[in-house]
Parts: C-alpha cells; structure tokens; sequence
C-alpha cells in the first residue's frame, strides 16, 4: 500500500477586498459541503462568480469545480497584512494533502482581477508518494492571469520534451 499527495503552498499579495471575497468563497464552499441551506452571497460574490443558470445563483461558482455537487477547495487559506506594503494583504494558500491546483487558480482568478490586472500570480505544486512507484511523483505549475489560466503538469511537459527529438 502507498500514500499519495498533493502538495502546495505559496503566498501573493492583493487588495483587502480580495482578500475578504477569498474568505467569502471558502466559507461558502465548506457550507456547500455541509449542505447548508440559506447562503446568501455577497454582491461581490455573485459578480465575480455570476450565475450560469438561472435556478441556482451558485452555480458560476459551482463550475468551477470538477464536481460543481462537490466544492472540495483542496487547500487551506489565511491572509495577513503585509509587512513591505501595509496597505496590501498577503494571501496564503497550503495543503500537505491534497493540493487542487484547478480550482486554486480558477478562485484567485475570479476574486483577484485588481492585482491580475497589475502583475500575474502562479504557484508550483508537488505530488509524491509514500513508496517507489512508477509514476508516482511529479507536479506542476500554474500562472494566473485576468483573462486566462495556464498550468501544466510535468508529466505533461517531459512528454513534450521526448516528443522532440
């Protein structure tokens, strides 16, 4: 038997409001996992996750997820004030676990358009296993922009990088 993971952990910063809305959106997917009725979105929610049906006003954000019934995040978040920049909040994402990268960048993507618009924000992720299996490590990377995500896995990019030649 082998332990498999994912893991991640990077920090950027943006605006407090930023900030805030990443905290509005983890709070809303763990009571989305907990079945929760009554959640009552912010304004700011629902303009950076708009509606994509008209029965379910959580469903721009539930699309966002592999299994919009499953809104499992996959990290951890906290935010401080950052030190160089008071007038800035750090943003920090971890997970020793089981890091999802897609859904991470699709959030930051969404909540973060002000700090995307001045400078773009990616993170790099780690998969291992617990013993010596074939394929059982790698990882990725990922960089956010206002209009676009790109990510790549480095199995991805070494069978590109056999491909040429």
């Amino acid at each position: 038997m082998a332990d498999y993971c994912v893991q991640g952990c990077f920090a950027f910063r943006c605006t407090s409001a930023e900030c805030a809305l990443i905290e509005e959106v983890f709070d809303i997917a763990a009571r989305l996992m907990n079945d929760e009725d009554g959640i009552a979105p912010s304004a700011a929610f629902l303009s950076a996750f708009p509606a994509t049906s008209a029965d379910d006003r959580l469903s721009g954000f539930r699309s966002i997820f592999s299994d919009p019934q499953y809104p499992e995040i996959g990290a951890a978040f906290d935010q401080g004030v950052d030190q160089v920049q008071p007038t800035l909040h750090e943003a920090r994402f971890w997970s020793d676990t089981d890091f999802q990268p897609y859904p991470v960048a699709e959030i930051i993507r969404h909540c973060c358009q002000d700090t995307l618009a001045k400078t773009p924000v990616g993170f790099a992720w780690a998969q291992s296993c617990s013993r010596p299996r074939v394929d059982g490590f790698g990882g990725g990377w990922c960089a956010i922009f206002c209009d676009r995500i790109v990510i790549e896995t480095t199995s991805d990019a070494l069978a590109q990088a056999l491909a040429l030649e």
